[in-house]
């Protein structure tokens, strides 16, 4: 266990042993967060550019994305590494630039640039309230999501737990022995949290959700299984940063935000059923400045729909299944199907078809001792009833568990 104050000296004392240079950009990756905290406060304000990378990332995208930020020196071991035929850049912008890394779901990932003022502008700063907090930190923490839980427990002085990728049995006994009460986590690792029985024991105060869609029956979960807690998801992405919180723990937000600015930045649904958000603080970089429309609104990819008093998310723009002609979100057939007795997860993806383009393939998890003859029959039943034709799963598999991303996201099938 380290101080703030330990913290602070030894960001310091890297500081000076690394004789810092402002024209350079500098990858960090396959730290820790013990090592990356320090080297964060290090570097910031003293180079031009900070790479931040997961371990997790294919050689492959690694080098592309360190060549295409221009990356001249590697952190590593505590001191500077000189990339071979680097170049430095030629002048100190007077900030330096964090460029994150998307999660690549779906593909390649993108890099987006903040800085620091970016990165904490949603940040909680009381440090009297922030004491009484003990985060635990699921999350990589050279993510966003990672970030912002990190930035949030410095800013507000509360004592951070520390996880660093441990299997998620470990990971509860160490929530437990270092009594958080203050956990953010993807709605698919807070399923995965609730199916192990010791989460119950957690003395959460603060519930938070991102970085996926938190459906009525994960809201409802959460809810049942720690009703003293504070609920709230987050609308947020490496692109758009924090985006929106929803405090009143129903799924979505209200239709009343919309065009208002009350959500604490403007949101429109475009024509095609795309939300539209404009940021009070904007990330930048090509990949941002090429879904930003002539009025500043960035276009998020996220499908939604309004009814009533309510805008529902129905999952990413580019991840829908096209059953002859007919488009299905994945995410909006997981959350129907998660409705169902007996159902613990599911997972949504196409199959390619010769007659009809793809079908809808569904992985199923059960609870402990289910009749899976009758379950498949009961979850095909309630399917035709509750959803239209196409979207009726043409192949129900049950499987022991789904995989996460190593952004705690679900992994998703692409054909």
């Amino acid at each position: 266990m380290r101080s703030y104050a330990e913290v602070l000296d030894e960001a310091q004392a890297l500081r000076r042993h690394l004789r810092l240079v402002r024209t350079q950009c500098v990858v960090l990756q396959g730290l820790s967060a013990r090592e990356l905290i320090p080297a964060l406060l290090a570097l910031d304000g003293e180079v031009e550019a900070v790479l931040l990378l997961p371990s997790s990332l294919p050689a492959a995208w690694h080098d592309a994305l360190v060549f295409q930020a221009e990356c001249s020196h590697r952190f590593v071991g505590g001191a500077l590494e000189a990339l071979p035929s680097a170049p430095m850049s030629p002048s100190f912008s007077g900030r330096t630039r964090w460029l994150l890394a998307t999660s690549g779901t779906t593909g390649k990932p993108k890099l987006i640039e903040h800085d620091l003022a970016s990165l904490v502008h949603r940040c909680q700063r009381d440090g009297v309230r922030g004491g009484e907090f003990v985060w635990g930190l699921l999350y990589d923490p050279v993510r966003f999501a990672g970030l912002q839980v990190l930035l949030q427990a410095l800013l507000a002085g509360s004592a951070l737990g520390l996880m660093d990728g441990l299997p998620i049995e470990r990971q509860v006994t160490l929530l437990l022995q270092y009594r958080v009460n203050a956990l953010s986590a993807t709605p698919s690792l807070w399923r995965r949290l609730l199916m192990d029985e010791r989460s119950a024991l957690l003395p959460l105060r603060q519930v938070t959700l991102g970085g996926e869609i938190a459906d009525a029956a994960i809201l409802q979960a959460l809810r049942n299984r720690y009703p003293q807690a504070r609920l709230i998801h987050i609308y947020a992405s490496t692109e758009a940063g924090i985006g929106f919180t929803v405090r009143d723990g129903l799924p979505g937000f209200p239709a009343r935000w919309l065009g208002t600015g009350e959500a604490g930045g403007d949101l429109r649904i475009r024509d095609d059923g795309h939300l539209l958000i404009k940021p009070k603080v904007a990330s930048g970089g090509s990949e941002v400045s090429q879904r930003v429309d002539s009025e500043g609104y960035l276009d998020t990819g996220d499908l939604v729909l309004q009814q009533g008093e309510r805008v529902l998310f129905l999952g990413r723009g580019g991840g829908v299944i096209n059953v002859g002609g007919n488009k299905v979100s994945p995410e909006h057939i997981e959350s129907f199907l998660r409705t169902v007795a007996g159902i613990m997860d599911a997972r949504v993806s196409g199959r390619r078809n010769s007659m009809m383009g793809q079908l809808v393939v569904a992985e199923l998890v059960v609870s402990p001792g289910s009749e899976l003859s009758s379950l498949r029959r009961e979850v095909l039943r309630q399917c035709r009833a509750g959803l239209e034709r196409w979207q009726v799963p043409a192949l129900l598999e049950f499987v022991e568990s789904l995989p996460e991303t190593p952004a705690g996201k679900r992994e998703r099938i692409v054909e």
